[in-house]
């Protein structure tokens, strides 16, 4: 399948990670010798699953080093869903003849290639319009016992979302109005509540909510199959919005290094 990979995330200083950026992208901070993207493309470009990549957010590759070449370099579109549709309207004009597509941020830099082809692996035979990445808070702190991640309180979970999706392509057709109202939506209740409904969105803050309601719901205002995955790789869901994470992922990889 092809993918997207979103890389435009440039922190201000106002942003706690900007001691590290100072004005650059995200996707180019340096992990052990290596940007964050670099390692994403690594892990994209090792696997069988993986066929055209498309990077939003940058015009070229800024003298990074890739294993093979990129199919696709798109600006950022000024929002994340503009990206996405950028990057399938490219990947159309092409004449792909993937159903699927797999969106990625640039900010996990510790997936591999092995990790990726785990949770891929899971979402075979791609029977679902969505599959989307839950991790557990136990989980994740077994993996990354430092990694200071964000929880959501579900009925008898915490979890985190994760980096990596798979959804049909054609989903940007016929719910394009939807995702952008999903997008705005996200740190307004009101505006969330119009579109799960009222009575979900109390469930949910009152922690009634399950991963299987969260699926249902889902699966009814798209009007397809999804599928949340729990629980694949840790790496797929540790991304870099902090300073501390930054440091506790770049000691991560030189331990990992060392030892092997």
């Amino acid at each position: 399948m092809d993918c997207i990979v979103t890389a435009g995330g440039r922190p201000d200083p106002q942003d706690a990670l900007y001691i590290y950026t100072q004005g650059k992208q995200k996707a180019v901070l340096d992990m052990d010798g290596r940007t964050m993207l670099e390692r994403v493309i690594d892990a994209l470009q090792g696997s069988e699953n993986i066929d055209r990549i498309v990077i939003i957010g940058l015009e070229d590759d800024q003298e990074m080093q890739f294993k093979k070449p990129i199919d696709m370099y798109l600006p950022d579109q000024g929002s994340f869903v503009g990206n996405v549709f950028a990057g399938i309207n490219w990947l159309r004009s092409k004449n792909t003849d993937s159903s699927h597509v797999l969106f990625c941020t640039s900010d996990v830099p510790s997936m591999t290639t092995a990790t990726l082809d785990s949770f891929i692996s899971t979402c075979q035979p791609l029977d679902k319009a969505v599959y989307y990445i839950f991790v557990t808070k136990e989980a994740m702190e077994a993996r990354f016992p430092l990694s200071n991640r964000t929880y959501v309180k579900l009925r008898g979970v915490e979890i985190a979302g994760g980096d990596i999706a798979i959804a049909q392509m054609d989903l940007a057709d016929s719910h394009r109005e939807l995702w952008q109202a999903l997008t705005d939506a996200r740190k307004h209740a009101w505006k969330l509540a119009q579109i799960v409904g009222i009575g979900w969105l109390l469930k949910f803050l009152l922690r009634r909510v399950s991963i299987e309601d969260i699926e249902i719901r889902a699966e009814k205002i798209i009007e397809r199959p999804v599928q949340i995955v729990v629980n694949p790789p840790a790496e797929l869901a540790m991304d870099v919005d902090k300073p501390e994470q930054y440091e506790m992922l770049q000691a991560d990889l030189i331990n990992s290094r060392k030892n092997n």
